[in-house]
C-alpha cells in the first residue's frame, strides 16, 4: 500500500536552472525513460539501468521514483529542457545518513553536450546543503566517464578516493571514482 501522506518538503518544486526544470517524475514519462535510458550508450555508465530496458520497467521506474519521494530517503527528479519542455534525463539525491546526500544523474544521448546534467548537478548540490541541511555531498562514476567526472568537478566537487560498489542490475561489481563537495562554512561576521 502507497503512502497518502508524507511530511511537508523543505523546498519548493519544481526547481529552476538557465535550461532546466527539475521536477518529480510523473508516470506519463515512462515512455521517454524507456526511450533514453535503454539506450545502451546510456545504461552502460549506469549501475542501476539494467540493459535492454523496456516499457514495463520504465512504468516501474516511475513507481519507485514517486514512492522514494514520498518517503523523501531519495528524491528523483525529471530533468525538462526549459526552451523545448522534453525530459532530457533523471537527477537523484539519496539521503546516505542524516547529514550526507548522494547525487546521480544520467542524460539521453540526443540531449549530451549541452550543460544539461552540470546544471542538474549544482541545483541538486544546492538542495542539499541549503534544503535539507547536509554537510556533505557526494557523486560516484566509473573512472573512463570523463564526461561525468567533469560535470561533478565543475560543481566544485573533488576527488576522494576509489571504490567499488555491486551491482543488484548488473551482478558484478564496479570500479568506481567517488566525489565530494562540502558545505561551505558560513561565517557570522
Amino acid at each position: 500500500m502507497r503512502p497518502t501522506k508524507t511530511k511537508a518538503l523543505p523546498f519548493r518544486l519544481p526547481l529552476r536552472s538557465a535550461q532546466l526544470i527539475l521536477r518529480p517524475l510523473e508516470r506519463t514519462d515512462a515512455p521517454k525513460v524507456a526511450t533514453l535510458a535503454g539506450d545502451w550508450d546510456v545504461a552502460r555508465w549506469t549501475l542501476d539501468i539494467p540493459h535492454p530496458y523496456d516499457m514495463t520497467m520504465a512504468r516501474d521506474f516511475m513507481v519507485f521514483a514517486q514512492d522514494e519521494f514520498l518517503s523523501q530517503r531519495r528524491i528523483i527528479l525529471a530533468m525538462v529542457a526549459r526552451v523545448s519542455g522534453d525530459l532530457v534525463g533523471v537527477i537523484s539525491l539519496t539521503r546516505n545518513g542524516t547529514d550526507e546526500g548522494e547525487i546521480g544523474y544520467w542524460v539521453g544521448r540526443p540531449y549530451q553536450g549541452k550543460g544539461y546534467a552540470r546544471e542538474a548537478a549544482a541545483l541538486a548540490i544546492a538542495l542539499g546543503f541549503e534544503a535539507l541541511a547536509m554537510r556533505r555531498v557526494v557523486a560516484a562514476c566509473m573512472p573512463d566517464n570523463e564526461p561525468s567526472w567533469r560535470v561533478m568537478e565543475h560543481c566544485g566537487m573533488t576527488y576522494v578516493e576509489a571504490i567499488q560498489r555491486w551491482s543488484i542490475t548488473r551482478r558484478t561489481t564496479f570500479d568506481l571514482s567517488l566525489y565530494a563537495i562540502e558545505r561551505p562554512e558560513v561565517r557570522s561576521d
